[in-house]
């Protein structure tokens, strides 16, 4: 296998411009401004848009205005990297295509197999399984690949791998011509920057490119960018090096960071809409801890009188799994704050689920809709399906009108009915009803046998639901039972103001008040002895910081076998206003 080491030499010889975006600048506002202007000048195939993933990318997309489509890039010029590199090459078979996959599945030992990625297919992120694992110790299927995507991302010379990783890649290879000559992501991006050191530009022959969240990428992307780059008018490069935080997949802000040629330039965007000055003091401070990154003097967000929000930034006593923590978020979501309660880790906010759910804390992660333990109200469990927290919801419309055939038909599924006091053959006949038309009472109550499960229901009191649960039913319905109860039906109509996740699943989002946990793995822990794990933490914990659009609470640390308690965000850090 060839080496993908970079080619370029020092200094880059075309028209590049990177935008330094701190938290809360408006990067994404400025990049669409950009790409507006672009293309009112030039044309809705003169520039091409891409970013690191493409809910970023459709995100800068979707800040046009419905004010005429000649101000709007063409579709097919918006995307990830990887679905343009995807393009470039003519739209090659892709290997983590379950349908090809399924072939490598078929031949190798079990413990070689690979787990497909429908939201892959056609040209995805580049994501693979696995990524944490160190390649020496890459054994399964989804470790191995992990870890082959990371060192082809560094463009590290494969005689430089260990051993179990090039045998691996040999076979990984040989099939992947044995099928048709399949791409796996790497290769998406590998091939697409040979065929651009030759003189192949990217798809549609763009004049422009604009690339949003670039330190993001990591050197092989940078190298197609920068390539890509070459071949055009100009280069954008929307990114902030303070918040790289995607090392697990092999991004690395250096090679952005060390760019340098007579057609350099940079911008940065100097005041931050979300960033009061408590927060933004304390982030500086702990951010000029890296050991290489662009200083960037940068304002906090100011009033609608123009006077800089103080803000506060402090610690606090109570932990991720202090049941006082709770007891905090009720008084500020009572005074209609929002709250965001985040850790680096996701074992981590496992107490502090089993707490908000006990408590009756409606909470959610927008950002992750498919996590289901951080959205227990929220998205079912397969295509057309109906949650649990939706079929509850229609058992408590009673309260505002009468049930429809539909909202019958939907929380009967949740009970047994000899439990629930109902007549056998019950599911038929409701099965009958109009699903639109209110069903009058006299056939409501015709479904039951006993006449106080009949009260029960037609109250309508969770109680009915409760003791007449299908046993599968039981766990996942508690927790919207307990909030209706608490909260009323309207509760699971709301938006939650709690969001809990991640520190890596928040990026870009923002909260009134933030707690975060200084909790890390013993990973981690570990990790941080080199300069580049140390780094790694400081711009996870910065891009953490960043995120209180208020308040800034550090939690305390947990003591646990899998916690590390540090000074990584010590006292001395504290500031208040």
């Amino acid at each position: 296998m060839a080496s993908t080491a970079a080619p370029e030499s020092d200094a880059y010889p075309g028209d590049v411009l990177r935008v330094w975006g701190p938290p809360g600048t408006g990067k994404t506002t400025y990049l669409a401004k950009r790409v507006r202007s672009t293309v009112a000048q030039h044309g809705p195939d003169s520039l091409l848009l891409a970013s690191f993933s493409t809910t970023a990318a459709n995100e800068i997309g979707s800040r046009f205005a419905a004010d005429g489509a000649g101000a709007r890039p063409a579709a097919s010029m918006i995307g990830t990297l990887h679905s343009h590199a995807y393009r470039a090459l003519g739209q090659p078979p892709v290997a983590l295509d379950p349908r090809v996959l399924a072939d490598w599945n078929s031949t190798v030992a079990p413990e070689l197999r690979i787990t497909p990625d429908n939201r892959r297919t056609g040209g995805g992120s580049g994501d693979s399984g696995s990524l944490g694992v160190a390649p020496e110790l890459a054994r399964t299927g989804d470790e191995l690949i992990g870890a082959l995507d990371r060192l082809r991302a560094g463009r590290l010379d494969p005689q430089d791998w260990p051993v179990n990783v090039r045998e691996f890649a040999q076979r990984w290879e040989d099939w992947k011509r044995e099928v048709g000559g399949a791409v796996d992501y790497t290769d998406m991006i590998t091939n697409a920057l040979e065929m651009a050191h030759e003189g192949v530009p990217a798809p549609g022959r763009p004049s422009y490119l604009i690339v949003d969240e670039a330190q993001d990428m990591t050197p092989l992307e940078v190298g197609l960018a920068l390539a890509w780059g070459r071949l055009a008018s100009r280069l954008v490069l929307g990114m902030d090096d303070d918040q790289a935080i995607n090392r697990w997949r092999g991004g690395d802000p250096e090679p952005l960071l060390t760019l340098h040629g007579d057609g350099v330039s940079d911008e940065v965007l100097d005041r931050s809409y979300r960033v009061p000055e408590a927060v933004r003091a304390v982030a500086e401070t702990w951010v000029r801890r890296l050991s290489h990154r662009r200083e960037k003097l940068y304002y906090s967000r100011l009033d609608d009188a123009g006077r800089v929000v103080p803000g506060v930034a402090h610690h606090v006593p109570e932990s991720l799994h202090s049941t006082k923590l709770i007891d905090k978020v009720l008084v500020e979501t009572d005074a209609g704050r929002t709250v965001m309660i985040i850790a680096s880790c996701n074992y981590m906010l496992e107490r502090l689920i089993e707490n908000l759910r006990e408590r009756g804390v409606p909470f959610h992660n927008p950002y992750r809709p498919g996590e289901v333990r951080w959205n227990p109200l929220g998205a079912p469990t397969r295509e057309g399906a109906m949650s649990t927290s939706e079929r509850i919801r229609r058992f408590l419309a009673l309260t505002e009108r009468d049930w429809t055939g539909a909202d019958i038909q939907a929380w009967v599924e949740l009970v047994k009915l000899a439990d629930a006091g109902m007549v056998r053959g019950a599911k038929t006949a409701i099965a009958h009803f109009s699903p639109n038309d209110p069903v009058p009472y006299e056939q409501v109550a015709a479904l039951f046998t006993d006449p106080n499960a009949l009260a029960l229901a037609t109250e309508p009191d969770p109680a009915f639901l409760e003791r007449a649960l299908l046993k599968a039913k039981i766990d996942v319905a508690r927790y919207p039972l307990q909030l209706a109860r608490n909260h009323g039906a309207a509760a699971l109509d709301q938006k939650p103001q709690v969001v809990i996740g991640t520190i890596h699943s928040v990026k870009g989002a923002a909260a009134d008040v933030v707690y975060v946990s200084p909790d890390i793995s013993a990973a981690a822990a570990k990790n941080m002895a080199t300069r580049a794990g140390a780094d790694e933490a400081i711009r996870l914990f910065y891009v953490a910081m960043t995120r209180a659009y208020e308040e800034l609470r550090l939690l305390t640390p947990v003591t646990g076998r899998h916690m590390v308690t540090t000074e990584l965000i010590p006292p001395h850090l504290e500031v208040t206003s």
